[in-house]
């Protein structure tokens, strides 16, 4: 036993490209054993390799061999039930089903109905749609305007002055953009006007 743990040492370090003794040389070839060996050793490395393998003749003689001498196992080993199990089983299967097929739609809806319940609250919280006049006040949108809330004419005189007034500052921020941005094109226009002449 423990010398052919060594001949297998050997054979693989002599495929390996290593040097062995001239005694295992002589000993591979005259064993058919180790020639055998020699030849899976090699094949399962080119198949490791990924290279191409050409199967030999005998190999369909071995997987005949290896395929009779293959048990069968049975499949009819497990015992059926009989009598009062058969019958549990007939009419518990459907039961648990639907007590799965319950418990998810449960689940389901309780879900749906904590997260709408969520959502109630946070728009509970929070108004859908406000405006935010000139006099920074929060007022609802209605289609309607009731007759006590309507503005009077003061209040429409003072709102027209203040639009006015931020037309104003807006025209007058507009004018002296314009010319900030023109004062440095026409000097760069009198500058190259004066140097040409």
């Amino acid at each position: 036993m423990q010398q052919r743990i060594i001949q297998r040492e050997y054979l693989s370090s002599y495929m390996d490209g290593q040097d062995v003794d001239r005694e295992f040389v002589e000993t591979l070839t005259h064993s058919s054993e180790l020639q055998q060996k020699w030849a899976s050793y090699h094949t399962i490395r080119s198949v490791m390799q990924g290279d191409e393998i050409i199967l030999g003749a005998d190999f369909s003689a071995q997987m005949e061999a290896l395929l009779e001498n293959e048990e069968i196992k049975s499949q009819n080993t497990a015992e059926k039930p009989k009598g009062l199990l058969l019958k549990l089983k007939r009419w518990s299967t459907p039961i648990l089903q639907a007590g799965i097929a319950a418990s998810v739609c449960l689940v389901a809806v309780i879900g749906v109905n904590s997260m709408n319940s969520s959502e109630d609250i946070a728009q509970t919280q929070q108004p859908v749609l406000q405006t935010f006049p000139f006099s920074n006040s929060v007022e609802a949108v209605r289609y309607t305007a009731l007759v006590q809330e309507q503005p009077t004419t003061e209040q429409l005189e003072i709102q027209q002055r203040k639009i006015n007034a931020l037309l104003e500052n807006h025209e007058l921020q507009r004018r002296t953009n314009n010319l900030q941005n023109t004062l440095p094109e026409e000097k760069q226009k009198a500058q190259t006007s004066t140097s040409s002449n």
